[in-house]
């Protein structure tokens, strides 16, 4: 028999066979685990039985005491996700919610993986990086095809445990941060993604489709803005008429839609201190606003403080919608990048003024770009196609 008092065990006969009877308490009750020793009565090996007995009793106690450590240290998954929620009600409603979004492939991985704060290593980080690089992105027509997560993506989740960690370290929950000395490993030049963009001829092109097909022409006037202007999907369905001076011929961005997890929500401030930007009012733009107003008018919808892009009745649009409803108007067009989005229409603006010989500084004051290495990045990628466009003039030259 067992000394122990949470633990117990003992023989008892069954079936002509010695069975061991195994007591514990989990919680408030009281538990039995039966197990056959396979050991019959009428070979008198009570001896051999009583050993398994001891044996079986051992194996639960050092079960029960690694469920009560197990118990008092802190799950990395659930530990992570009380954080991003007690995050998310300090900081904006859509900085929270791309919190959120990063964080729930890190909480079903490591929720899966079932590490605790103590036990984690630096290579269970990079381990997760890895992992995500080649299999984060779920793909949403066959599960069973999971893609990676861009490098840029992985970064900023990796970013996103390592203040976790930090603020573990500050409440004495570790010691040291495993994440301080982790970086994302990096990707293979072949895995890398082109940056979808259209060039002046592409973009003429798909403004003389979605103009003469009634089923897109509403997204005509929101794709030259978003063009010309290399606007945000946010900035584009949040310019007011108030923002709009036909008379000074300028334009001014102050004012955004993004989708949250709460839903769309309106907001009289723009992504970043560079995002708040003035442009003159293009002559191209000018008369297709005009035209928009009057229908407006006709609507009886036209409202000075009004949104410039509503439906019929005078309701904003939905980020969602327009996202949708863009990408059905490239795969239908066919005569551009197949993963261009509203988003991209700010590249392709940042492309074509390169091609028109805009210097960076220029492109980043137009685009409203905080960050020059961002403009930059997209100007290494159409600089790539310049060079192949013009590869056989150098070839000439140098021949």
């Amino acid at each position: 028999m067992s000394t122990n008092k949470n633990v117990r065990g003992c023989l008892i006969e069954r079936k002509g066979k010695y069975y061991v009877v195994v007591s514990y308490y989990a919680g408030e009750h009281r538990l039995q685990d039966t197990k056959s020793t396979g050991i019959s009565i009428a070979s008198h090996k009570k001896r051999e039985a009583e050993k398994i007995r001891d044996r079986l009793v051992q194996e639960k106690e050092m079960e029960l005491e690694q469920l009560a450590q197990k118990k008092e240290s802190h799950s990395f998954a659930d530990c992570f996700e009380r954080w991003i929620d007690h995050k998310s009600k300090q900081i904006e409603s859509t900085t929270a919610w791309g919190y959120k979004k990063r964080s729930k492939t890190i909480i079903e991985y490591f929720r899966k993986e079932d590490i605790r704060i103590e036990e984690l290593q630096p290579r269970d980080l990079l381990k997760y990086c890895e992992w995500a690089l080649a299999n984060g992105r779920r793909n949403i027509y066959n599960e069973n095809t999971p893609t990676g997560l861009s490098r840029r993506t992985v970064r900023d989740q990796l970013t996103l445990m390592k203040g976790f960690l930090n603020d573990a370290v500050v409440q004495g929950v570790i010691m040291t941060n495993p994440a301080d000395k982790v970086q994302v490993p990096r990707v293979k030049e072949s895995n890398v993604k082109e940056v979808a963009y259209m060039d002046k001829e592409q973009a003429t092109a798909f403004l003389n489709f979605i103009k003469a097909e009634p089923l897109f022409e509403r997204l005509y006037c929101i794709t030259k803005v978003g063009l010309y202007y290399g606007c945000r999907r946010s900035e584009i369905l949040g310019l007011k008429w108030s923002a709009v001076d036909f008379e000074k011929g300028s334009i001014v961005i102050n004012h955004t839609i993004v989708r949250t997890e709460a839903g769309d929500i309106c907001r009289d401030n723009v992504k970043t201190e560079s995002s708040y930007r003035y442009y003159p009012l293009l002559d191209s733009i000018k008369g297709d606003l005009k035209e928009l107003m009057e229908s407006q008018k006709k609507l009886g919808i036209y409202s000075k403080d009004g949104y410039v892009f509503t439906w019929d009745n005078g309701r904003v649009y939905s980020p969602d919608y327009i996202t949708k409803h863009f990408k059905k108007a490239v795969i239908r067009c066919g005569c551009v990048p197949e993963g261009l989005t509203v988003h991209k229409l700010r590249h392709s603006c940042c492309a074509i003024l390169f091609e028109e010989g805009w210097d960076l500084g220029k492109v980043q004051n137009w685009l409203g770009h905080s960050d020059i290495t961002v403009t930059a990045n997209i100007y290494n990628h159409v600089s790539r196609k310049w060079k192949n466009k013009h590869g056989e003039k150098a070839d000439e030259i140098f021949g």
